[in-house]
């Protein structure tokens, strides 16, 4: 890792309300200049990048370093709203742990819940923390400044990983802002768990988990998860829905007790793979209930797609496109995410920490064809999971936070369409990844 370098301005930006040179002062984008004339191809007017500077860099001089973008485009920097950094990387220890025992891993969610239960007490000592550190390095080099991280609470494990992210976030709070979750992977029933979710929120979580499908009673499990919530004065986010079945979904249940406590804009479920299986009335229904209560959705297309939407009899013999579909979703009023979730792990084997290939491959199950639908991929990684995070705004508009990345793309349009690279980051006000 290297120090943050300082930024007094980012130049030759092209952003999505235009080309622009962006000053930077105390962490934030303090003016906006637009060209006037320039003629197209010049770095003030965010040209092409080939015109003045053909590669993005820094520009020192005494009184100032300004990063040149030469062109390309400038976004608000992404916010991953669900990630698991106390799993990440462990497939290869996993798969090796199973092939001694003449296993293999299976693509099933309760499998994966599981075998990592059970090996997890049993890998090798620092994996665990090293994966982490990776997945951080992965997702800042990928453009994430801020994630809301889930934080595995469980009488194995008492509050260790716990006190593993509260020293991962304090070691990388100059790359990026952890907020912590206190979640109950195995549910709510094993002995000894509800005292350690409550001792979570006074050690340090931010957020009360829930995980009401791996409990035989999620209604009680919902109004635990609830009751802590109002008494810690934290937010709510759930592992919902989990599910190819839609007769299963438990929306109404956390609907009714959003709505029963006042805790709307509150409140954030992820997965809901239910509402990829429902009938569309039934789906819009949902999301009314959804946008009615003020409840936010995160969709986590390489898990989604990876765990669920199998052929079984719950889905009548028919795959689903497991993932919720979030287009619609947004078109009825519902805030929307798209996540990472996992990295390189049972649950998601192919997951990569790269937010702009999360967007791609929902954009390509939900065939957004049109730039309105483009836009809301877009904005489901910067926007929107920053404002589940309670996050104030940031970007490249005058007054925002100064977190920015910088793509290699010279259209916004092409960000997510072509999956474009990342070639620079910066988060409050300073360079911390390329250039």
């Amino acid at each position: 890792m290297t120090a943050p370098v300082p930024l007094t301005a980012v130049t030759g930006a092209t952003t999505p309300d235009g080309p622009a040179d962006l000053r930077i002062g105390d962490g934030r984008v303090t003016r906006v200049d637009r060209p006037a004339s320039d003629p197209p191809g010049t770095v003030e007017n965010g040209g092409p990048r080939a015109a003045t500077h053909p590669t993005p860099g820094l520009r020192e001089t005494p009184e100032s370093v300004a990063l040149a973008a030469a062109g390309r485009v400038v976004l608000p920097a992404f916010v991953d709203a669900h990630v698991h950094l106390d799993k990440a990387y462990l497939l290869p220890a996993v798969e090796d742990a199973l092939a001694a025992e003449g296993a293999e891993l299976t693509a099933d969610l309760s499998d994966a819940i599981a075998t990592v239960a059970r090996l997890r007490p049993h890998l090798p000592a620092g994996l665990v923390a090293a994966g982490a550190q990776r997945a951080v390095d992965t997702l800042s080099r990928n453009g994430t400044v801020a994630a809301r991280a889930m934080v595995e609470i469980d009488p194995a494990t008492g509050l260790g990983l716990l006190d593993l992210h509260r020293d991962l976030a304090d070691r990388n709070a100059d790359r990026i802002g952890l907020q912590l979750v206190a979640f109950p992977q195995r549910g709510l029933e094993p002995p000894g768990q509800t005292g350690l979710m409550a001792a979570a929120m006074v050690e340090g979580a931010a957020v009360v988990g829930g995980c009401p499908y791996v409990d035989t009673d999620p209604a009680a499990h919902l109004d635990f998860v609830f009751d802590l919530a109002e008494r810690t004065g934290a937010p709510v986010d759930l592992h919902l829905d989990f599910s190819d079945d839609p007769s299963a979904s438990q929306i109404d249940l956390v609907a009714e007790r959003t709505r029963a406590l006042g805790f709307a804009g509150r409140v954030a479920i992820g997965h809901a793979t239910t509402l990829a299986a429902m009938e569309p009335a039934v789906a819009d229904k949902a999301f009314a209930a959804l946008a009615g209560a003020g409840i936010a959705l995160a969709v986590m297309p390489a898990t989604d797609l990876y765990l669920a939407g199998h052929p079984r009899p719950s889905s009548a013999g028919f795959a689903t496109r497991s993932v919720a579909p979030l287009l619609r979703a947004a078109e009825l009023g519902v805030r929307v995410s798209i996540t990472n979730n996992n990295l390189c792990n049972p649950f998601a084997p192919y997951g990569n920490g790269s937010q702009i290939q999360a967007a791609w491959l929902a954009g390509i199950l939900f065939r957004a064809v049109g730039r309105a639908e483009r836009r809301v991929l877009l904005d489901a990684i910067t926007a929107n999971p920053a404002a589940v995070l309670g996050l104030p705004g940031h970007g490249p508009a005058a007054g925002a936070r100064a977190d920015l990345v910088v793509i290699e793309a010279d259209r916004v349009e092409d960000v997510i369409v072509q999956s474009a690279p990342v070639a620079a980051v910066v988060k409050d006000g300073a360079l911390v990844h390329g250039a």
